[in-house]
């Protein structure tokens, strides 16, 4: 899965198990790939003061000390163009926070560090108006299953065995009791488990380089089109379920 958005949702998940909970889940504050990170709260003070914390944990007792009461990871569940979703920032993302009637939300900035080879990581709370009620997710089980039997099988025509592969993977991480922990319920779990298995978007190599060319070579250009969109569409709401709904 995009690190970024991977990176997203277990700060999410992190987020609503603390507010429901009370815990604090070490192991999703966790990152190989972040060396640091920058919360930046919206402003509560008159002359404009910004408070900013530097760990995860500082972050969650700020936000329950606010008021908090539920978080939703959102992204969009449809796509103009995949090409930039190799680069930083290139997928947009973000966590909407619940404070009983009013709602906010944090906006992610990845900046690389050459020096580490890691990246510094900074999350910025904006007020938005919250206008309508929160968002509901639906189970998309039955749809992402048929989904990756249709992708899986262009795959083998296509005869790209490594995305055959992973696309088989995903159906497995649907179809089977997972037996490692998760703070999620079983739906939710197989469900994101899935969805990290079948994103295979990206730059050179990915699906949505070989997999186009070769499309284009055997005729099958639309095809290779219309099941990219659906899946990319049934990855974020898979993602958007697993995350958002337990």
């Amino acid at each position: 899965m995009n690190i970024e958005l991977l990176d997203m949702c277990r700060l999410t998940i992190l987020a609503k198990s603390y507010v429901k909970n009370g815990k604090f889940v070490s192991q999703l504050a966790a990152s190989a790939t972040v060396d640091r990170r920058l919360f930046q709260f919206a402003s509560e003070e008159k002359d404009g003061t910004v408070c900013e914390t530097t760990t995860c944990e500082e972050w969650l007792a700020e936000l329950s000390h606010r008021g908090a009461t539920d978080f939703k990871l959102i992204m969009p569940d449809e796509l103009d163009s995949f090409e930039k979703l190799d680069r930083a920032n290139g997928l947009p993302c973000c966590i909407i926070c619940f404070y009983g009637n009013r709602a906010t939300v944090w906006n992610k900035l990845w900046i690389y560090d050459p020096s580490t080879g890691k990246w510094h990581v900074r999350l910025t709370e904006s007020t938005i108006d919250r206008t309508h009620e929160k968002p509901v997710f639906h189970d998309v089980t039955e749809n992402m299953t048929a989904l990756l039997e249709r992708i899986r099988q262009l795959s083998r025509t296509l005869r790209l065995s490594e995305f055959s592969f992973r696309f088989t993977a995903a159906l497995k991480a649907l179809q089977t009791d997972l037996v490692e922990p998760s703070v999620l319920a079983p739906a939710q779990h197989r469900l994101f488990r899935a969805a990290s298995e079948a994103y295979v978007f990206g730059g050179k190599g990915s699906w949505t380089d070989t997999a186009k060319t070769a499309a284009e070579g055997k005729d099958l250009a639309d095809e290779y089109v219309f099941l990219t969109k659906e899946l990319y569409r049934g990855i974020a709401l898979s993602v958007m379920f697993a995350v958002n709904e337990w």
